[in-house]
């Protein structure tokens, strides 16, 4: 089955090469999801419509929840017109404009998924954390229910594994906030790439050394990021750690 989706200010190869946090973890743009039933997608960009290649027909509600998924998952109905005349007045930001022009960060398939990622993130290296998110999807996908201690054994994920238990445990019944392991960083993480909330900001050992080291920024960090980057210093961060961190 084939679905097209038409875009605009959009570029899904740039993306796919310029550093993913989420939704795709192999080197190929494919992904297996679950809709309904588990189902392969192949990504590909012709002109200005995506195609996506499904390994099965899809009911037309299935169809339509993936469709709908995906422009949210892309960002595909952003319009980042303001941001890209922050990003043209900003110091550092502007010699990488071309490279920040018709891409988009990516949000996880689902909101479980994306506070996997963010558990997986905390103190490691984005090399590391991409090894680690290709493991878990290829073992056990993003399905709640494959998480339990025994699963998660062999991975290599160490302190991380109790977490990610609650997380699986807890996830759906009580607030994101009161699940174990979910600290304020994994909060903001999951506001700016998952609910695509630009406003939101956190501060780790790479943006303050980007903030200090490139902006030359001596106060405090959270206000002076309101000052550069207005509503979207959450967009603006997760840029400048992409072309920043070392790979």
């Amino acid at each position: 089955m084939i679905i097209k989706i038409k875009t605009k200010d959009f570029n899904f190869q740039k993306t796919f090469d310029s550093g993913l946090f989420y939704f795709f973890y192999e080197d190929e743009p494919i992904r297996e999801v679950y809709i309904g039933e588990l189902v392969n997608l192949k990504f590909k960009q012709i002109k200005n419509e995506l195609i996506i290649s499904c390994s099965k027909e899809l009911k037309k509600e299935h169809k339509n929840s993936l469709v709908k998924r995906i422009k949210y998952c892309f960002g595909l109905e952003e319009d980042l017109t303001e941001f890209y005349k922050i990003c043209k007045k900003d110091v550092v930001l502007k010699n990488y404009l071309d490279k920040i022009k018709e891409t988009r960060i990516f949000s996880a398939f689902s909101d479980f998924e994306s506070l996997v990622g963010a558990i997986i993130s905390q103190n490691n290296s984005y090399r590391n954390y991409r090894k680690q998110m290709l493991a878990v999807y290829k073992k056990l996908n993003f399905i709640q229910e494959n998480y339990t201690e025994k699963n998660l054994s062999g991975l290599k994920l160490g302190y991380k594994i109790p977490f990610l238990v609650f997380l699986a445990r807890d996830f759906g019944k009580i607030e994101i906030s009161k699940i174990k392991g979910i600290g304020n960083y994994s909060k903001n993480l999951f506001e700016i790439f998952q609910k695509r909330n630009y406003n939101s900001f956190y501060i780790d050992c790479l943006t303050e050394k980007i903030m200090r080291e490139k902006y030359k920024i001596k106060g405090n960090l959270e206000e002076e990021s309101k000052k550069l980057w207005g509503k979207y210093r959450g967009l603006a961060e997760a840029y400048l750690q992409r072309f920043f961190e070392i790979k």
